[in-house]
This record gives C-alpha cells, sequence and structure tokens, in this order.
C-alpha cells in the first residue's frame, strides 16, 4: 500500500529534511509551504501540518478540506507555539496527534501511525504569564488566526498583541 504524504510546512529545511526521511521509509511525499500550494486533486493517506505558516495562513484551516478528500487521512499537526488551546482544536478537527517543535522523525512517524508513547501528564500549576499566554491562543485560535479581531477581542492594540505573541515564540 502506497502512503501518499502532504508536508505542509514553511520552514523549507524542515520540509526537505522530513521528506527524505519519510521517503526513506516508503512514503510517497508531497511539500506544501502555504495552503494554496497544496495539490487540489490530489488526496493523501497522511499528513503533517504546520500549526502556523507564514504569509497568515493557520494550518488547522487546512484539515477540513483533506477529510472531505479523505476522510481516513491520518494529521499531525507540528507547532513551535504549543498550547492546550490549539491542541484541542487540532483534535476537534480531526488531527490524531499534536506535537511542539522540535520532534524528531521518529516521533512524528509514531504519532501518525497511532504509537506515539506519551509521558505521564505532570500536572503543575500554570504561572500568570502561561495563563495569558494559553487565554490569547485560545481567542486567536476561535478567530481562526486573525491577529486584528483577536486585539480587539482581548482589548488590545494590534501591536501589543503582536508584541505579547512575539515574546511566547
Amino acid at each position: 500500500m502506497i502512503r501518499h504524504l502532504l508536508i505542509l510546512e514553511d520552514d523549507i529545511r524542515l520540509a526537505r529534511s522530513l521528506k527524505r526521511d519519510f521517503e526513506d521509509h516508503d512514503y510517497d511525499v508531497t511539500i506544501a509551504n502555504r495552503i494554496a500550494d497544496i495539490p487540489k486533486d490530489q488526496s493523501f493517506s497522511h499528513a503533517v501540518i504546520d500549526l502556523r505558516l507564514s504569509g497568515g495562513d493557520f494550518g488547522l484551516d487546512v484539515i477540513d478540506d483533506l477529510k472531505k478528500k479523505a476522510t481516513e487521512i491520518k494529521v499531525v499537526v507540528l507547532s513551535g507555539y504549543g498550547s492546550i488551546t490549539t491542541a484541542v482544536e487540532a483534535v476537534k478537527r480531526g488531527a490524531i496527534d499534536y506535537l511542539t517543535k522540535p520532534a524528531s522523525f521518529s516521533e512524528i512517524e509514531q504519532a501518525l501511525n497511532g504509537k506515539r508513547v506519551t509521558p505521564e501528564a505532570d500536572f503543575k500549576r500554570l504561572s500568570l504569564s502561561e495563563v495569558e499566554h494559553e487565554y490569547i491562543d485560545f481567542v486567536l485560535t476561535k478567530n481562526e488566526g486573525n491577529i486584528s479581531k483577536t486585539a480587539k477581542d482581548l482589548g488590545l492594540h494590534r501591536q501589543s498583541l503582536q508584541r505579547k505573541l512575539k515574546k511566547y515564540t
């Protein structure tokens, strides 16, 4: 069985590295740097999607379209901005796993195959800064990545929100 994999990642070096690794493991790989670059006539059995892409694209937006073409697609979301809110949203939209960067090839492949071993959760109290980050991320996700609308909903100036987001990266 041929496994068709979509890698939606704006970091071209990471995308090429993952492509080589997956091709070595018998995947047929297509790379896209933006949502508009995804071939419209192709369906995939697997996808690795970056949460936030350059140009303002929000990786979660593509999950619904991929699921319409191939209902059994296995999607793993990668994020350098990991949060509970975006992880929950990814799973709601149909992702089978959510990994924070940096993630190794083996972690990503295990997640795609539903075999990732997760350590037991360490429930610690969040700092005020972490709670603020979680809430900002929640509102940003609700607004589908729209910075202006998120800033308005939070009662912040757009530049203030952008500074806060930059601080969390």
